[in-house]
């Protein structure tokens, strides 16, 4: 096996073992100390921003740390504490570390109620993507995140989930879950569309290992401090060939509300390929096409970009993002990011 897929392999590992690795908990050994069971960890994402028409400027996008312990079957807490927007520089404005964005991003707590079966409770992220579950910016391929994994759902819950795996060597399992309240301590209304008063949705996760992986969801939210209700179906997959990873989502959301709406709901797909070049060297292709319920104009988005990674947990971004029509997200630019796990 060459040593570009060998990289892109334990990169794919990371990020799976990073973001399931809570979700079946262990026993912990007799013999082992308490403090042994402890984990902190976490990532930071230095990014650059140069959209059309805008100002240049460079930020900490992202820097969250992890707390984690592995107890017992009853106790197995996670904590994620994260700091964003964090603005270093911008073009006419000079140097500025003025400001920041604080929120308590995961805090959940696993329980194993079987061999097969866990029962989460707290805030965690909305199982709707693959993309959103792993969406550390080192674990990503681009420093811009597709519209469709992200804008018409509820991307974090604060209730309970319930887990149960059929197949653990293949990732066969099911996850339902359910959220009675609104979000605890959501972040700014800026970094998402809408807050969400309840939750409920499952995730049929029919295959995920090294080579693809592929998850069918449905979720029904009500939208805070409004009459609206969506209920929204996706589909995700990723395919990882010798010589290529392929990857896609397609979204359908309806929007319930009697508020007047271009259209009666958002809908819309990408298609991203990764090829790998030389020494850690890795071209990222996107095409992106989106259609929202509140706007006249969907958003037709191409990306081409070149990654650099020469370990799992580091990486360099770098690129263009040409975007037609609703400019709402994600707009026409050059991108740059370093990201890195530790």
């Amino acid at each position: 096996m060459s040593s570009r897929l060998m990289s892109k392999r334990y990169a794919f590992f990371g990020a799976f073992s990073f973001t399931v690795m809570f979700t079946s908990p262990s026993f912990a050994a007799e013999e082992a100390a308490w403090t042994d069971s402890i984990n902190l960890s976490g990532y930071t994402k230095l990014a650059i921003s140069a959209p059309n028409h805008q100002p240049t400027s460079i930020e900490i996008d992202d820097l969250s740390l992890f707390f984690s312990g592995k107890f017992n079957r009853w106790l197995n807490p996670f904590l994620e504490a994260e700091s964003y927007h964090i603005p270093l520089w911008e073009e006419g404005k000079g140097a500025q570390f003025n400001s920041a964005q604080l929120v308590i991003e995961r805090l959940y707590n696993d329980i194993e109620i079987t061999e097969n079966d866990t029962l989460r409770t707290g805030k965690f992220l909305a199982p709707i993507n693959h993309w959103n579950i792993i969406h550390a910016a080192p674990l990503v391929w681009t420093t811009n995140r597709p519209v469709t994994s992200t804008y018409s759902l509820a991307n974090y819950i604060t209730g309970f989930q319930m887990r149960h795996d059929f197949d653990a060597l293949t990732g066969h399992a099911l996850e339902i879950y359910w959220q009675p309240v609104e979000e605890f301590n959501a972040k700014a209304l800026t970094e998402h569309e809408r807050r969400y008063q309840s939750v409920a949705g499952t995730r049929w996760i029919a295959h995920e290992d090294f080579d693809y992986y592929l998850g069918v969801s449905f979720q029904h939210a009500n939208v805070a401090q409004s009459d609206e209700e969506r209920n929204s179906i996706s589909v995700d997959g990723n395919w990882q060939h010798k010589w290529f990873e392929l990857e896609s989502e397609l979204l359908f959301t309806h929007v319930d509300t009697r508020k007047p709406h271009q259209h009666g709901s958002d809908w819309g797909g990408y298609v991203q390929m990764v090829v790998p070049l030389i020494e850690d060297f890795n071209l990222i292709t996107r095409y992106e096409h989106f259609e929202y319920a509140n706007k006249l104009a969907p958003t037709n988005t191409m990306l081409g970009g070149i990654v650099y990674r020469p370990v799992p947990r580091l990486s360099f971004k770098l690129e263009w993002q040409q975007t037609e029509g609703s400019v709402y997200h994600n707009q026409t630019g050059l991108y740059s990011s370093i990201a890195v796990l530790f």
